[in-house]
């Protein structure tokens, strides 16, 4: 009886042991959580041994952190981009809304209705400089956010490249730009989004006319189970363009910033692009630069 007692009050000792070192492990795990909160830390979350799963749970616990983390971390990539965004058009705003004030000004003053004519033409493409401005940030803020989804559909894609491109045929022509247009008779149906596709085809048109020479290439035909679309024209100084920098945010090869852009076009239809399962790239050979989407084909095609 004695040595039942005795083992009974030994096995107490002990569990009565462990249960505080368990107890003292928590705590250890609460203060290192408590320090990585407050401190803003990387600091990863140790036990000291393995009992009841403590190795498994702190390593779920940094898997969690490090979740957090990066989660964090893209959250303040994408709030700088927007924070410069603002930054960069708030001073590209300015100079149309200057030119705003002084040709409003000269329309007051103006004593002939060829003035006035002249005047209200100036402000008319100045007020759209802004909106396109405006609709840049607006676009792309509105793709940064993660809870943004783009709805996909079937689209006839040479029906809307052709309506797209020869919608602005009689603005490239009265600008003296000479497109060439070249579809196929094929039937390319995606899935995609009808809007997102014109916005791709204006933002790269428009860099072609305001950075290039005038004319135009614009190419749409099947390669390898795909759809591509091929933009080209030359350009006056191809020793200023950094090919691999055309799709980042605010780039210009511009370098005296002779044109109000926003910087962000070519961006805008790179993440279009890719929204709809596609790749876009750009090349430059000799003086002609290009750039080139590829879109995946529905099965039916």
């Amino acid at each position: 009886m004695k040595i039942a007692i005795i083992i009974l009050a030994l096995a107490v000792v002990v569990l009565i042991a462990w249960l505080l070192l368990l107890r003292k492990q928590n705590f250890a795990v609460c203060r290192q959580l408590k320090f990585i909160r407050e401190e803003d830390s990387c600091m990863r979350v140790s036990v000291n041994a393995e009992r009841l799963g403590e190795l498994a749970l702190a390593e779920e616990i940094n898997r969690t952190l490090d979740d957090v983390r990066d989660r964090k971390h893209a959250m303040s990539e994408r709030e700088k981009l927007i924070a410069d965004a603002y930054a960069n058009l708030s001073h590209d705003i300015r100079t149309p809304l200057t030119s705003l004030d002084g040709y409003v000004q000269l329309l007051r003053d103006a004593k002939t209705d060829e003035d006035r004519a002249r005047y209200t033409a100036i402000i008319s493409e100045r007020i759209g400089t802004l909106k396109e401005l405006l609709e840049d940030l607006f676009t792309f803020t509105k793709l940064k956010n993660d809870a943004y989804e783009l709805d996909l559909t079937p689209v006839s894609l040479r029906s809307v490249v052709a309506d797209t491109v020869l919608s602005y045929y009689d603005t490239w022509r009265e600008m003296g730009v000479e497109p060439e247009i070249m579809l196929t008779d094929e039937v390319l149906s995606i899935n995609g989004n009808e809007l997102a596709v014109k916005r791709i085809l204006h933002n790269i048109t428009k860099n072609a006319v305001l950075h290039g020479r005038k004319a135009l290439t614009v190419y749409l035909h099947r390669v390898d189970g795909e759809a591509e679309i091929k933009i080209s024209n030359p350009v006056e100084h191809p020793e200023e363009i950094e090919i691999g920098r055309v799709f980042e945010q605010f780039y210009t090869a511009d370098r005296f910033h002779r044109q109000v852009s926003s910087g962000l076009g070519l961006a805008i239809a790179k993440e279009f692009t890719e929204r709809m399962g596609g790749t876009i790239a750009a090349t430059l050979e000799g003086n002609r630069f290009a750039v080139v989407i590829r879109l995946p084909l529905t099965k039916k095609d």
